[in-house]
């Protein structure tokens, strides 16, 4: 079951990307398009059958595991400064461009790469399952959780509460599929904490997050073709 929500999860991420190509051409919004192209990358990198070749391919130290959580970064950093925008929410945006902000995906990112460079990585591990015993990969670990975690928690009430308001019931639903995504992302942090640390429940909620959030931006493309009006979120 885990690998058939890792596939459809990249399937989605891959559509979004194909969808969001016409604009990248036309000079439009093409941040999304990274965020959908970077997510996709991801996604493809958390797929032990994909992951393998390609680490192969970097000499098996597990470089595609930092390339993995730095476009991690930069994914939810692009994606949670659109949908704050797209929501119309100030202190959102403020919590993710502003000092606080910047300053967690800085420690986040130095974390990465010093626990990365202390630790023994040789051997390409998906997830790194196989480096549960060294604490540099513990800690290691937890700085890749920590950014995506907080940029989503950021989220949550935004879309939360476009989720309560009067909006179209599409531009509702939308939100609500955005308001679960970001909230399953960030439900994987307390997760970890419990045994087993990377069981089924936390891949299942892992995965099933990325297929809300692809799903909560499709609805959002569906709504603006059909009804482009002021006042709806646009990406």
């Amino acid at each position: 079951m885990i690998a058939a929500l890792q596939w459809t999860a990249l399937g989605t991420c891959l559509a979004c990307t194909i969808w969001r190509v016409p604009s990248m051409v036309k000079g439009r919004n093409r941040g999304l398009f990274w965020v959908c192209l970077l997510a996709s990358a991801c996604v493809a990198l958390s797929i032990p059958s994909l992951y393998l070749p390609f680490d192969a391919l970097l000499g098996e130290a597990n470089l595609a595991n930092v390339i993995l959580r730095f476009s991690s970064f930069a994914v939810f950093y692009l994606m949670a400064v659109k949908v704050a925008a797209a929501y119309k929410s100030p202190s959102s945006l403020r919590l993710i461009r502003g000092p606080i902000g910047l300053a967690v995906i800085a420690v986040c990112s130095l974390g990465i790469l010093a626990t990365y460079f202390f630790s023994d990585f040789h051997g390409s591990s998906p997830g790194l399952v196989g480096f549960g015993d060294q604490p540099m990969a513990i800690a290691y670990m937890w700085f890749g959780m920590c950014y995506p975690g907080y940029a989503s928690a950021c989220l949550v009430q935004p879309t939360a509460k476009a989720v309560f308001s009067n909006r179209p019931v599409i531009d509702r639903a939308a939100a609500s599929s955005l308001c679960i995504g970001f909230f399953l992302i960030f439900l994987t942090i307390p997760l970890r904490l419990l045994p087993p640390h990377d069981g089924f429940i936390v891949k299942a909620v892992s995965f099933g997050s990325i297929l809300f959030v692809a799903t909560g931006f499709v609805i959002v493309w569906l709504s603006f073709i059909r009804r482009p009006m002021k006042g709806a979120a646009s990406f």
